[in-house]
């Protein structure tokens, strides 16, 4: 009997210590799951584009500065395009992604390819402004305006990203066409479209930033130009009409016009431009949020010889008073500690956050 009573002291005293394990296993789950908002999870994830494309070469460059200048470890996740890994952002599967403003607004809206309303979205930092060709062609192909277009073919529909298409019509728009004026020819994303106007399949393309390595391969194969914006010479973008801009941000927010001569363009163009975010899941803790914020803003000239993006990420850059997404909490508190921080920037926080409730 007394064996059978130490048995059963045994087990239970076995039960108990398995049971604290189990409970303390379910408290670090918790912790690494950024529910507290001081803990820290050390190993996080961004979502990107796929090799070769800027936002990823971008991407890749926010990790290795973080990595090498923070005890946070950023592994790079590939996609087809934003709206490929902005659930797994929502859901808190990834904690940050590199994407354009436009997409951010539209993200958090549940519009323009995001079919659900990605409540968590936060803002961390505001990036560089891209550059970003629209339509581009064979530099013979006799094809020297966007006028020149209709009737012709030129990849679309860019299922993998769904800002592409929106930046593709505002373009067709600049020059008063529609796409009823081309022939559309539907592609599934950039490198796609690239490869298309390569072997001749299509008479124009989407190109983004002319420097882009993919855009300078292509360049060096079949010799390729961009189009200019809007039907207004370079040397007076500061005519460009105001009704033309209106409605290429009434399709692309925060869209512009920018005078741009390098990488693949044979001369000075009128390109467009639009800011990129670096944003983050609410579900990230705002200690995590707070640490990243912070080594990119005190390291920030590290960043710059990693990609040519990356070259114009200032602390004068990264505050956004106006932004088009909710800040992130950790955000929030590093900037209180810059005094960037207004009363303003507070009203608009509460607006956003208002906005998507």
């Amino acid at each position: 009997m007394k064996q059978i009573s130490l048995s059963c002291k045994i087990y239970s005293v076995v039960v108990i210590v398995l049971s604290c394990l189990i409970l303390a296993g379910c408290g670090s789950k918790e912790a690494h799951s950024g529910s507290k908002s001081d803990s820290v999870d050390h190993l996080i994830s961004i979502g990107a584009h796929q090799p070769g494309i800027a936002y990823h070469s971008t991407a890749s460059g926010i990790a290795t500065v973080v990595t090498s200048h923070s005890d946070l470890k950023m592994t790079v996740k590939p996609f087809s395009g934003s709206n490929a890994w902005m659930p797994l952002l929502n859901s808190g599967e990834i904690d940050f992604g590199i994407l354009s403003y436009p997409d951010a607004k539209w993200a958090l809206k549940g519009i323009n390819g995001y079919p659900e309303k990605s409540k968590n979205v936060r803002l961390l930092v505001r990036g560089n402004n891209i550059v970003i060709s629209g339509f581009t062609v064979r530099a013979n192909s006799g094809i020297e305006k966007v006028k020149d277009l209709k009737g012709k073919r030129v990849a679309a529909n860019y299922s993998g990203n769904q800002i592409i298409p929106r930046v593709l019509e505002a373009h067709i728009a600049s020059a008063g066409l529609t796409w009823d004026d081309v022939q559309m020819v539907p592609v599934t994303g950039v490198g796609a479209g690239v490869n298309a106007l390569r072997e001749n399949r299509v008479d124009a393309a989407f190109t983004g930033t002319p420097t882009v390595s993919t855009f300078l391969e292509a360049d060096t194969a079949i010799d390729i130009d961009g189009l200019n914006w809007g039907g207004v010479s370079p040397e007076n973008i500061d005519e460009f009409p105001k009704d033309v801009t209106r409605e290429m941000q009434s399709l692309v927010p925060n869209i512009k016009p920018t005078v741009f001569n390098n990488g693949f363009l044979n001369e000075k163009t009128i390109l467009a431009q639009y800011p990129i975010a670096l944003i983050g899941s609410s579900k990230v803790s705002e200690e995590t949020a707070y640490r990243l914020t912070k080594v990119l803003w005190g390291h920030y000239k590290k960043l710059h010889s990693q990609f040519t993006w990356l070259q114009t990420w200032t602390p004068e850059q990264m505050f956004d008073p106006n932004p088009s997404v909710p800040y992130h909490p950790g955000a929030i508190k590093f900037f209180k500690e810059q005094g960037l921080w207004t009363e303003e920037a507070e009203q608009k926080q509460g607006e956003l956050l208002k906005s998507i409730k």
